[in-house]
């Protein structure tokens, strides 16, 4: 299937969603990009901003849809599968290696963390 409208009609699109979780990732991280006193180049995740926002994005997407909106039985069913998602993948990020590394750098109270990288 070459066409690419034809694609985006015959139905999920995983490599879609990887493209659109990297778009997204990289928009925090380069709005999140300061400068410390010093001049140099630190990230300040803002989680709740983050978060905030994310909702409203999410919000607006599902709004586009007949099938989210047809009644506020539909909105919670909805609402319901993504908060068992949302726990499930919060569950998995937590037993990545990559991203508790990240984690304790960024938010940990290790002296060694902080001097890796991390200072929250």
């Amino acid at each position: 299937m070459s066409d690419p409208f034809q694609h985006a009609l015959a139905g999920y699109d995983e490599q879609f969603e990887r493209k659109l979780v990297d778009a997204i990732t990289e928009a925090i991280a380069s709005t999140s990009m300061l400068t410390d006193a010093d001049v140099h180049p630190v990230i300040a995740l803002r989680l709740g901003e983050t978060a905030n926002a994310l909702t409203t994005v999410l919000a607006a997407a599902l709004a586009l849809s007949p099938v989210a909106t047809r009644s506020p039985k539909a909105i919670r069913q909805l609402a319901d599968g993504f908060r068992r998602k949302l726990t499930a993948r919060v569950r998995q990020a937590e037993l990545d290696p990559l991203f508790a590394d990240f984690k304790n750098r960024a938010f940990g109270s290790d002296v060694a963390d902080h001097e890796r990288g991390g200072n929250a």
